[in-house]
C-alpha cells in the first residue's frame, strides 16, 4: 500500500509526530493508502514556509509573465501524471472514470488558460481617466498587487480539480498556499504537488497538509500569519470559517452548499430536457454543490415527462467505477451513504412519491461498495425537507409549476443560490427566466458546463467571492489606488486650500478568411495577394527539403522585392521551438507577412508563427483554444503536397517536446488569408509523398463526414474531396506529370481542410498525432494505416456516412446493409492503398509492439478523440485497434 507524505517547503515530509490515517476505495471498502496525519507542529511549519516563500522568496516578485512561464511548466508536468491522477482519483473519491480521466487536461487547462490570462490581459494596472475628484487633478490609477498567505481547503467531492482551482488562483497571482484536501481523498492534491515539484516552482509557494478538519482546519483559519482563506464545503462548515477568520479579519471566499433550480419551460424539447434533468442530477452520482436537484415542470407536461424521465434514469448504469460502462460510481463513504438514504425514507414519510430508485444497489463483485440507485422523487412540494436540504447524492425532486412566475418564486424559494439551469426552445424567454433567478450560475439548455474564463460562485447562503476567470483571479489580489499629483505647488490642490488663507489655485486644466486561387501557372497571383493585404515584408517559411528543390525560390521570384527572406528549418512534425526560432528570425527581418511553401507542418509552423510574431511572446503561451480577438499577421500558403487542408483550416498542430504530446492553437483568427494552389508545385513529389499526404486529406474528409459535428454543407465537402482522392491518386501514380490529376488532389485536400475545419476529425487523427509525437511518424502515413482500422471500429455509429463513402469510391452498394456497404468503405480504401502503394501495417515501420499500449494512453487524451463516431471509453480499445494496424 502506498505511502503519502505531506508537501512542506518544497520537500515530502513524514508528519512530526509521526501519525498517518488510511484512505479506502469507496467501490469496495478495501484500504487504498496511508497518509501522513498532519498535527499542529506540520501546519506551523507549512505556515512558515508559505510566509518566507511570499515575503522573501522570487515568486511575488516575479513579473507576471514570468510566472506564466513556471506555470506553463507546471501544466506540462500535470500533463505527464494526467493517466494517474484518473486512476488515483476514482479509487479514493468514487469518480467513473469516463469522468476522472479529463481532472488532469483539464487542471492543465485551467494553468495554462488562467496563467497566459494573468501575464497578459489581467489588469495589474488599470488607468482611471475620471477619478471623481476635480480638486486633485493628475494622473491616477490602480494597482494590484498579491494579498500574501493563502489557504485552500478543498471538498472530497471533486478533490482534484479542487485543488487545481485553489492552487491555480492562489499562485497565479503571485501569493503562496498552505492546501488541506479533505481527509476521505487527499490522494491527488498530492500528486499535484508532485507535479508542482517537479516543475520548479519555488519552495514554500506550494504546501499540501492532510489531516483531521479539527485540528488542521482551525489551525489553518485562524492562524495571525495567513491573510486568505478559499474554502469549497458545506455551509455550516463555511460559516463557522467566516467566524474563525473575523479575529484575524482575513479574507474569505466560500462557495458552499446548493439546492439549484432547473427549470423547464412548456415549449422545450422534453427528451433534450430530459437529458438535462438526468445530468443535472446524477452526474458524479449527485455528489455536487450545484447539481440541478429541484426539477421544476409545468403541470400540463408533469406525466409526460416523469415517464420520460424514469425511462431515461433507468437506463442508468450503476457499477464499480473504474468500469467504463459505469454511469455511477458508489458515494464517497458509509457515512454518506447513510444521509442519503435517511433522505430517501424521510421524502417518504413526508408524502413524496419514489418514482425511481430508493435503494442501495447491489454490484456483483463489489459488494462492499456504497452504492446508490440514482432515484426521482415525483409529488414533490417546494416546501419539504427534500426539496429544501442538500442531501448530496442521486437523488432528485420534481415540482410542478402554472406559470413562469411561479417558477421564479418556486426556483428562488430556497436559502441556496449557486446554479440554476432554464430549457426552452425559446432563448428569450430562457434569458428573461434567468435574469430573475437568485442564483450565481444558470445554464440555459445544458448543465454543469463551467469554464476558465467563466466566474462561478453563490449567492445567499451558497457563499460569496467568485472563482475562475478575471472575478476568481481578482479575489486573490490587493487592490491599491495612487495618486500622482499634476502639479507638485503649493495650492495646487483646492482640497489643501481648506486649511489654508489662499484659497487661489493656481494649476488649470483644460480637457480638449481564405482566397482560393487554382491551377497551372497560378503562383504569379501571390504578387497582387500580398500587395491587397497591404504588406511589404514577406518572410517565406519552407523546409530543407523543399527548399532544395527550388520551389521557394520561384516564390521569392514571384513576389519580387516584397520577399525579405527565405527560413528553411522547419522539421517534420514541428516544435514549439521551431515556431520560437522561425518567429525570431521574422522579428529580425521586421517581416510583416508569411508565406509558407511546403505541407502541413509548414503551414502549420507558418499560422503559430502569425500569432507569436502579432502578439509577442513564445508560442507555448499561446496553445489554447479561440482565446485570439484580432486576426494575426497576414499568412499566405502555397502547398507542396498532394494533401493537407492546411491552407485553410483554423488548427495548427505543434509538437510539444517535454511531454511527447501535440498541441494545438485552435482558432478562426489563424486561417491563411490566401492559398495557391498550382499543381506544378507537386509535381516534383516523391511517390511515397505524394500518396501519404494525399491519404491524410482521405483521412481528413472521412473523419469529417462520420464527426459528431458533420452537418450537411461539410458532408459535401467531404464527399467531392473522397471522390476526388479515390479518381485521381491512382492517375498521378501512374503518371506522375498529369497535372490536372494533381490539381484535382490539391482541390480535395483544401475541401476536406474545409469539412475538418467545421466538423472536427476523430480516432484516426488522435492515433496519429500519438504515433507522430512518440515515434516521428509522418502525420499523413500514420492517418492512411489507421484510417481504415478505424472506420471499421466505428462501423456501427456512423454506417450512413460510411455508406456515402463507398458510394463515392465507387462501390455498388446495391443489395447491402447499411453495415456492409460500411465495411466495404474500409475495404474500399485499403484497396486503393494497396493500388499506390501505400503502406497498410505499423510493424514494418520499425513501431515497437511493445509500445502499443503506451500508444493507447496517449492516444485516449489526444482532443480528436472527442469527435469520434463511436464514443470511446477505455485505452483498452484504443489498443485494440492499433493492435489491428500493427
Amino acid at each position: 500500500m502506498d505511502f503519502y507524505k505531506l508537501f512542506i517547503d518544497g520537500e515530502f515530509v513524514e508528519a512530526r509526530k509521526g501519525d498517518s490515517f488510511t484512505t479506502y476505495d469507496p467501490g469496495t471498502q478495501q484500504p487504498l493508502a496511508s497518509v501522513a496525519q498532519a498535527g499542529s507542529q506540520d501546519v506551523e511549519a507549512a505556515i512558515a514556509s508559505a510566509r518566507l516563500a511570499f515575503d522573501q522568496g522570487p515568486w511575488r516578485k516575479m513579473k507576471p509573465e514570468e510566472r506564466a512561464a513556471k506555470i506553463y511548466d507546471f501544466a506540462d508536468q500535470i500533463v505527464k501524471v494526467s493517466g494517474r491522477i484518473a486512476m488515483v482519483e476514482s479509487m479514493d473519491a468514487g469518480h467513473v472514470i469516463n469522468l476522472s480521466k479529463f481532472w488532469g487536461t483539464n487542471g492543465a487547462n485551467l494553468l495554462r488558460n488562467l496563467g497566459q490570462y494573468a501575464a497578459n490581459q489581467f489588469p495589474w494596472e488599470e488607468e482611471i481617466p475620471y477619478s471623481g475628484n476635480v480638486g486633485a487633478p493628475g494622473r491616477d490609477f490602480i494597482r494590484r498587487e498579491a494579498l500574501g498567505v493563502c489557504v485552500g481547503i478543498v471538498p472530497w467531492n471533486f478533490p482534484a480539480m479542487m485543488a487545481f482551482w485553489k492552487i491555480a488562483h492562489s499562485i497565479i497571482m503571485g501569493n503562496s498556499i498552505v492546501l488541506k484536501p479533505a481527509t476521505q481523498t487527499p490522494l491527488t492534491a498530492l500528486i499535484i504537488a508532485e507535479a508542482a515539484q517537479a516543475a520548479g516552482i519555488p519552495r514554500g509557494v506550494v504546501n499540501v497538509v492532510t489531516g483531521r478538519g479539527g485540528e488542521v482546519g482551525n489551525l489553518l483559519c485562524t492562524h495571525k500569519d495567513v491573510d486568505k482563506i478559499s474554502f469549497t464545503g458545506s455551509t455550516s462548515v463555511g460559516t463557522n470559517i467566516m467566524k474563525m477568520a473575523a479575529d484575524t479579519a482575513k479574507r474569505v471566499t466560500l462557495e458552499l452548499g446548493g439546492k439549484s433550480a432547473n427549470i423547464i419551460l412548456d415549449d422545450a424539447n422534453l427528451d433534450v430536457a430530459v437529458d438535462g434533468a438526468v445530468f443535472g442530477t446524477f452526474l458524479h452520482q449527485g455528489q455536487m454543490c450545484e447539481s440541478g436537484t429541484r426539477v421544476l415542470v409545468p403541470t400540463r407536461l408533469y406525466d409526460e415527462f416523469m415517464d420520460k424521465m424514469k425511462a431515461r434514469t433507468e437506463k442508468l448504469r450503476v457499477g464499480y467505477q473504474l468500469s467504463p460502462d459505469s454511469h455511477q460510481g458508489p458515494l464517497v463513504s458509509a457515512k454518506q451513504l447513510e444521509t442519503v438514504d435517511g433522505y430517501v425514507q424521510l421524502g417518504r414519510k413526508e408524502g413524496a412519491e419514489v418514482v425511481t430508485g430508493g435503494q442501495r444497489v447491489e454490484v456483483p463483485g463489489f459488494d462492499q461498495g456504497f452504492f446508490y440507485a440514482p432515484t426521482v422523487f415525483g409529488e414533490v412540494k417546494n416546501e419539504m425537507r427534500i426539496a429544501q436540504e442538500e442531501i448530496f447524492g442521486p437523488v432528485v425532486s420534481v415540482i410542478k409549476y402554472d406559470d413562469e412566475e411561479e417558477a421564479v418564486a418556486i426556483a428562488n424559494d430556497s436559502i441556496y443560490g449557486l446554479g440554476g439551469g432554464v430549457f426552452s426552445s425559446s432563448n428569450d424567454r430562457a434569458e428573461r427566466i434567468a435574469r430573475e433567478m437568485k442564483t450565481g450560475t444558470v445554464w440555459i439548455n445544458n448543465y454543469h458546463a463551467f469554464g476558465d474564463f467563466c466566474p462561478f460562485g453563490g449567492y445567499k447562503q451558497s457563499g460569496f467571492g467568485r472563482e475562475m476567470g478575471e472575478s476568481g483571479l481578482s479575489e486573490f489580489v490587493q487592490v491599491k489606488r495612487l495618486h500622482v499629483s499634476s502639479y507638485a505647488a503649493v495650492g495646487a490642490s483646492t482640497a489643501m486650500s481648506i486649511l489654508s488663507d489662499d484659497k487661489k489655485t493656481p494649476y488649470v486644466q483644460y480637457k480638449s478568411p481564405t482566397n482560393i486561387i487554382s491551377g497551372p501557372g497560378s503562383l504569379p497571383a501571390i504578387y497582387k495577394e500580398i500587395v491587397k493585404l497591404g504588406c511589404k515584408r514577406a518572410l517565406i517559411l519552407t523546409d530543407e527539403g523543399v527548399r532544395a528543390t527550388g520551389l521557394p525560390d520561384r516564390v521569392k521570384s514571384a513576389l519580387v522585392d516584397f520577399c525579405v527572406g527565405i527560413y528553411d528549418k522547419i522539421e517534420q512534425d514541428s516544435s514549439l521551438e521551431t515556431v520560437d526560432a522561425a518567429t525570431e528570425y521574422a522579428r529580425s527581418l521586421g517581416a510583416d507577412a508569411i508565406v509558407t511553401v511546403g505541407g502541413g507542418s509548414v503551414i502549420d509552423t507558418g499560422k503559430a508563427v502569425c500569432v507569436t510574431l502579432k502578439n509577442g511572446g513564445k508560442c507555448n503561451e499561446y496553445i489554447a483554444m479561440a482565446r485570439l480577438q484580432e486576426p494575426q499577421t497576414p499568412h499566405i500558403s502555397v502547398p507542396t503536397t498532394s494533401g493537407t487542408g492546411s491552407e485553410v483550416t483554423n488548427v495548427s498542430v505543434i509538437k510539444n517536446k517535454a511531454v511527447g504530446r501535440k498541441v494545438y492553437i485552435l482558432d478562426p483568427n489563424i486561417i491563411p488569408n490566401a492559398a495557391i494552389l498550382d499543381p506544378q508545385f507537386t509535381v516534383g513529389l516523391p511517390h511515397h509523398m505524394t500518396v501519404t499526404t494525399a491519404m491524410d486529406a482521405m483521412t481528413h474528409s472521412i473523419e469529417a463526414l462520420t464527426s459528431t459535428r458533420s452537418q450537411p454543407i461539410c458532408d459535401g465537402q467531404a464527399l467531392q474531396a473522397i471522390r476526388l482522392i479515390g479518381e485521381n491518386l491512382p492517375k498521378v501514380v501512374a503518371e506522375p506529370a498529369n497535372q490536372e490529376a494533381r490539381g484535382n488532389l490539391q482541390l480535395a485536400a483544401t475541401m476536406a481542410g474545409w469539412a475538418f475545419t467545421v466538423a472536427q476529425v476523430g480516432m484516426a487523427h488522435a492515433m496519429a498525432h500519438t504515433l507522430g509525437a512518440t515515434h516521428d511518424l509522418p502525420h499523413g502515413l500514420a492517418c492512411g494505416i489507421m484510417l481504415p482500422k478505424v472506420m471499421r471500429f466505428n462501423v456501427k455509429e456512423a454506417a450512413d456516412k460510411l455508406v456515402l463513402a463507398a458510394q463515392a469510391l465507387g462501390v455498388n452498394t446495391a443489395g447491402m446493409s447499411n453495415e456492409e456497404a460500411a465495411l466495404a468503405a474500409a475495404d474500399a480504401v485499403e484497396d486503393l492503398m494497396k493500388q499506390v502503394d501505400h503502406p497498410l501495417s505499423l510493424g514494418p515501420l520499425g513501431i515497437p509492439e511493445e509500445n502499443l499500449q503506451n500508444l493507447a494512453m496517449h492516444a485516449m487524451g489526444d482532443a480528436a478523440m472527442m469527435f469520434n463516431a463511436r464514443p470511446v471509453k477505455s485505452p483498452e480499445e484504443v489498443l485494440a485497434v492499433y493492435k489491428q494496424a500493427f
